[in-house]
């Protein structure tokens, strides 16, 4: 199956960047692909403990979906709102940034090198 793939980047308070290439064993929309990511990266900050998370992302819709500014119209949009929404309870403070797409050269790698991979077999 040819899968989707999404790049998380955490960078600690002390300036280490922990970076994940993961594949998706399923299609995903661009957008979906987005989402995705940010609920990871939400997930992985939350299991590392993080109390205060300010999250990146390259997609001006994603960003402003979660702001409140857009309003999330497709139903799989509108579900990964909601387990963003339950995430952001689990932080003390929570901001998501938009950043230029060149800016984010680390997690567009990654996500590439992951999209690239063949499925593992176990």
């Amino acid at each position: 199956m040819q899968g989707s793939g999404a790049g998380v980047v955490i960078t600690t308070p002390q300036g280490d960047d922990m970076e994940f290439a993961i594949k998706f064993n399923f299609k995903a929309s661009t957008n979906e692909v987005e989402y995705e990511a940010l609920v990871l990266g939400m997930r992985m900050a939350q299991d590392a403990g993080a109390l205060h998370l300010l999250a990146y992302s390259d997609s001006q819709l994603i960003v402003k979906q979660v702001s409140g500014e857009y309003e999330a119209k497709e139903e799989s949009m509108v579900q990964y709102l909601q387990q963003i929404e339950e995430l952001k309870t689990k932080f003390k403070s929570f901001q998501l940034q938009q950043i230029p797409r060149e800016e984010n050269v680390k997690a567009d790698s990654l996500s590439k090198l992951a999209s690239a991979l063949d499925d593992c077999k176990t």
